[in-house]
């Protein structure tokens, strides 16, 4: 049965670095994508998540988790371990999941901590992508941190702080991940 693998965390924690790199890994045949694909999609009338969302921003936020779990299922379908990546929160990581049929799922959920994270968002230059969330990039990066305390506590949570790309893929025990 393919695996599916759903990598979550913060904005700079590493999720699409590592999602390649741990569908590599898996396969052959393995594919990868990430959720952000969707997010830049909508090119006329996209609107941002923030603390106090539009209704408008959560329905966009909703069809770029359903378009990634219809692509992980596809590729699944055909044979294919599959991994994606992108910030999934809440009750949408088990919605995600409910959106898939036939497969061996799984949660990584990479949890860096609120100074690397920083350093990371200041590494990247220019507007950090949390500025809709606080008055400091910090204060930011805490605020949205507060929604991973809302996905259940099953699959694999890893503090990857000071790890490289390869530690963290090398940490990622899928047994331990299994949804």
């Amino acid at each position: 049965m393919p695996k599916v693998v759903l990598v979550t965390g913060m904005q700079a924690a590493g999720k699409s670095t590592i999602a390649p790199l741990l569908a590599a890994r898996m396969g052959p045949p393995a594919a990868t994508l990430d959720g952000d694909v969707f997010y830049r999609g909508v090119v006329a009338g996209a609107e941002v998540m923030t603390p106090d969302p539009s209704a408008e921003a959560v329905r966009q936020l909703e069809l770029r988790y359903d378009a990634s779990a219809l692509v992980a299922q596809h590729y699944a379908d055909a044979g294919f371990d599959f991994v994606c990546s992108d910030i999934v929160l809440g009750d949408h990581v088990e919605r995600w999941f409910s959106r898939l049929h036939d497969v061996d799922p799984y949660l990584v959920v990479l949890v860096p901590s609120v100074e690397s994270i920083v350093e990371r968002e200041i590494g990247r230059g220019g507007a950090h992508s949390y500025r809709d969330w606080g008055p400091s990039l910090e204060d930011g990066v805490r605020a949205l941190q507060a929604g991973l305390d809302e996905i259940p506590r099953r699959g694999l949570w890893l503090d990857t702080t000071g790890q490289t790309a390869a530690e963290t893929v090398e940490a990622i025990d899928l047994e331990k991940a299994r949804w």
